[in-house]
């Protein structure tokens, strides 16, 4: 973007933002039912573009599912969304470590939307902790969206560095991510 008159301040720096989406089986399928933790991805999402920022997604439920070049698309971005795998859960730590040694200098902001199946896949190996911390130290905000957090692993979460935005009502996501 550029200055509209002279003068006036154009920030340089450019947003980018990750979006890690649970779409598993706890979770409505939003081509058929309001998912309220979808929507609160898209509204990240379109935040961060009309900021002139760019943005990734990953959707995971067993498996991930990424869109992973950076995109200024709202479309794209949206229509990448609204998938739906179901299944289990299964955090993609391997997927976030990766992401931390790529983008060295430049890290964004990540964003993890969940519920609380991601402190079981967090439990489930050593090594999950230490990701999300790197992750957590690299990024200039790590922001966990939890459904239902247990209080005990928000205050550790947050003692490592996170973010993390209780959500205790399920139709309360869009509106948390709305007010980030």
């Amino acid at each position: 973007r550029i200055a509209e008159y002279e003068g006036q301040e154009v920030s340089l720096w450019q947003p980018r933002m990750e979006i890690y989406l649970d779409v598993s089986g706890s979770m409505p399928d939003p081509r058929r039912s309001v998912n309220a933790m979808t929507l609160a991805a898209q509204i990240l999402t379109m935040g961060t573009i009309r900021a002139g920022g760019w943005v990734r997604a990953l959707i995971y439920s067993s498996e991930p599912v990424l869109f992973w070049e950076w995109c200024r698309s709202e479309i794209e971005m949206s229509r990448f969304l609204m998938h739906y795998v179901g299944g289990g859960t299964n955090f993609p730590f391997a997927a976030l470590s990766r992401s931390v040694q790529e983008c060295q200098q430049d890290q964004p902001i990540r964003v993890i939307i969940s519920d609380t199946d991601f402190d079981t896949n967090y439990d489930q190996a050593p090594q999950n902790a230490d990701t999300f911390g790197e992750a957590i130290r690299q990024s200039p905000h790590c922001i966990l969206l939890q459904h239902r957090p247990a209080p005990d692993r928000v205050a550790a979460y947050r003692k490592a560095g996170a973010t993390v935005v209780e959500v205790q009502q399920m139709e309360d996501f869009p509106r948390l991510a709305a007010d980030l």
